[in-house]
């Protein structure tokens, strides 16, 4: 049972774990119950192995909307670009009846929390909710960094390696920052709110930098030189057109299944001995595939191949097949 008799849900996305293990972790702390959401966007509700769960009642979800029965609700999700991801943003578009639920949401990032817990709140708010607080939590970077070479900028982005060492003492800080914030949570505290405050962050927010630069240049990265009217949250989709099989592809197949957002398909290839996979441009930019592909055949560009893969160590691939969303 959840604390105090209160039943909670933790929601979570997560591409590489880092997300997920800081949830189960903070769910195991309250008594709360695991919810992917992914899953939850397609209407179904996946909790990974080894989890503890409360006798919360389950929610109401289709495709329109989605009514959780807890009391208690925690948000865990990824910093991307120094902001939230496009499906946490869908995903709260489409939760109701929040006016009297305690909303706590946690960020994991790999560089600044930048102001994505500020951005989940505008967002609750707006669905008539009030997040009490937003807390972030130091994991190991997982995404590309630029190599910054002299030519070719635009395509020179590379994977950071964490060393072993620095991602040890990382989890290590990850477990006592989740024990303060379960705590926080069970005491039911309000008004924390973690985010980056450098000068530089808070003026690229109020002058929508992000819109106006961040979207071009990362377009750029990724290949795409047509314009769009997307805004630079929803143009992230596109960006999948960067990824690639390489000549160590199997066709195992184990892209498409880790994909939280079902971005990927395994088409027949003229020529080739098996399937391999074609990306679909609604992608979260997780990385997912890149850092769980069992060959290092996914690459990001052309300079992604030989870099070190990431993912948590304590988070299984049968995990991340129950977070992903079914089709």
């Amino acid at each position: 049972m959840s604390e105090g008799g209160k039943r909670t849900e933790i929601y979570y996305f997560s591409g590489t774990g880092n997300s997920l293990a800081v949830a189960r972790d903070i769910a195991g702390k309250t008594g709360g119950r695991l919810v992917s959401i992914p899953s939850s966007m397609k209407g179904s509700e996946a909790a990974p192995s080894n989890t503890k769960g409360s006798e919360a009642a389950p929610s109401v979800m289709d495709s329109e909307r989605i009514t959780t029965g807890a009391d208690v609700m925690g948000v865990v999700f990824p910093v991307y670009h120094k902001s939230i991801p496009l499906i946490l943003k869908r995903f709260v578009e489409k939760l109701e009846r929040l006016d009297k639920k305690y909303i706590f949401g946690v960020c994991t990032y790999g560089d600044t929390p930048g102001l994505a817990t500020r951005h989940l709140g505008e967002l609750v708010q707006s669905r008539g909710g009030q997040l009490a607080a937003g807390f972030g939590v130091h994991m190991p970077y997982n995404y590309v960094t630029p190599s910054f070479v002299s030519k070719g900028f635009f395509r020179s982005f590379t994977l950071r390696k964490v060393p072993i060492e620095k991602q040890q003492a990382l989890f290590a800080r990850a477990q006592k920052k989740t024990e303060r914030i379960a705590a926080f949570v069970s005491a039911r505290k309000s008004g924390t709110f973690e985010i980056t405050s450098d000068i530089l962050t808070r003026l690229a927010d109020t002058l929508n930098l992000q819109e106006s630069l961040g979207k071009s240049v990362w377009l750029k990265i990724a290949g795409v030189d047509e314009k769009t009217d997307l805004s630079f949250l929803e143009s992230r989709q596109l960006m999948d057109r960067a990824f690639h099989a390489d000549e160590k592809c199997n066709g195992c197949g184990i892209c498409s299944r880790v994909c939280p957002v079902g971005d990927i398909r395994m088409v027949d290839d003229a020529g080739e001995p098996h399937r391999r996979p074609v990306w679909q441009h609604h992608c979260e930019q997780c990385f997912a595939c890149l850092q769980w592909c069992p060959q290092e055949a996914i690459q990001f560009g052309s300079k992604t191949s030989g870099g070190k893969r990431y993912h948590h160590p304590d988070v299984k691939l049968a995990d991340m097949f129950r977070s992903s969303s079914k089709d």
